[in-house]
């Protein structure tokens, strides 16, 4: 049985190829798709496909962050797709309607992702009847089963989270198309986040542990689709960009104690604003993925890695998509061997894949 994860190279975003299923048939699932030169790589993988099996059975675009929708956006404007697709999870303008209204979507209301997914006619969100992807607060949360029996249980976004994106998207967002760049500029990077002088030549772990937590509070990465996956009794979490305190708060309605994953993709590529304390004492993991070069905003903070190692249950691996001067710190052996933790990155010009 496979169980296979490929974090693309999505330079400061993400693009996570799930493929799955057993000797005689593999599934295929897409989640985000980086920035606009990830479309190469997206494509690039699919080409691999043997024809008449380039078939997704599900696409994911967690929110409307350039660093998620680029990709995808580039691959599905082309004329034709040269693939299918059996459903595609993305929150547009009308799933941030409230439930009573029925505003029909065109290319003049919708944006451009929201237009190509009409041109194409592909399905859309029909696991939630075409309505928002989204987790009930109060609710028991939704499971939905695919083909050959991989489990996805959505975690984020809560639906105030989806009400408080609406304002902000009708203000930001073009009618005839996405802001320049696709998508809303991460509304809370700010200069701290910015890290223009580089990442610490050595971390002190123990002061960069004691810092105090804030929280994200950007309404585009509070409406992140964040879920688990489960196939053949090994479950990933994957955050998206999702709030701590939301993923944390489902997860506390499903496992009583900690939350034993094979894999964690930390949300936001590894921000001291979306990985906290709380959420990773609640984790019972030893693989922690942060997706990113480090470009733009110098992801990850310091901070985030430092709770890892720090709160982290069981001695933890911290695994990169890319070697950058933000990531190559902990790649230490003093740091490593004081710690207990391990490190793992690609080499390079190579795909990194988890085989769980």
């Amino acid at each position: 049985m496979a169980f296979n994860i490929h974090f693309l190279p999505a330079r400061y975003g993400d693009c996570i190829w799930i493929e799955y299923g057993n000797e005689r048939e593999l599934k295929n699932i897409l989640i985000d798709g980086g920035t606009s030169g990830t479309k190469v790589d997206i494509s690039g993988f699919i080409e691999t496909l043997p024809l008449g099996k380039r078939h997704f059975e599900l696409i994911v675009v967690t929110h409307v962050d350039r660093d998620h929708i680029e990709g995808i956006l580039a691959l599905l404007e082309n004329d034709t797709l040269g693939f299918t697709i059996s459903d595609f999870w993305f929150n547009g303008w009308a799933q941030l309607q409230e439930k009573d209204e029925s505003e029909q979507f065109g290319p003049d209301q919708g944006e451009r992702l929201s237009a190509a997914l009409i041109k194409h006619k592909i399905p859309w969100n029909e696991a939630f009847s075409n309505a928002a992807a989204f987790a009930d607060e109060a609710d028991a949360l939704l499971t939905v089963k695919l083909e050959l029996g991989l489990e996805i249980t959505i975690l984020s976004p809560y639906w105030k989270h989806l009400q408080k994106l609406r304002p902000v998207w009708e203000r930001e967002v073009r009618k005839n198309g996405l802001q320049p760049g696709y998508g809303l500029i991460d509304p809370e990077i700010d200069n701290e986040e910015m890290e223009s002088f580089g990442p610490p030549a050595s971390p002190d772990v123990e002061k960069l542990n004691s810092t105090k937590f804030e929280e994200d509070r950007g309404e585009a990465n509070g409406s992140s689709i964040a879920f688990i996956a489960t196939y053949n009794k090994k479950s990933v979490l994957l955050c998206g960009d999702a709030f701590p305190s939301t993923v944390k708060q489902s997860l506390d309605r499903i496992y009583k104690n900690q939350a034993p994953f094979e894999l964690v993709k930390l949300s936001h590529h590894g921000s001291k604003k979306n990985t906290s304390p709380d959420l990773i004492e609640k984790l019972l993991c030893n693989k922690f993925v942060i997706s990113t070069n480090g470009s733009n905003y110098g992801h990850p903070n310091p901070e985030a890695v430092a709770w890892v190692i720090k709160r982290s249950t069981v001695p933890p691996m911290l695994v990169f998509n890319y070697r950058s001067d933000y990531n190559e710190i902990w790649d230490n052996t003093n740091l490593k061997k004081r710690y207990g933790y391990t490190t793992t990155y690609p080499k390079e010009g190579e795909v990194l894949v988890v085989e769980l």
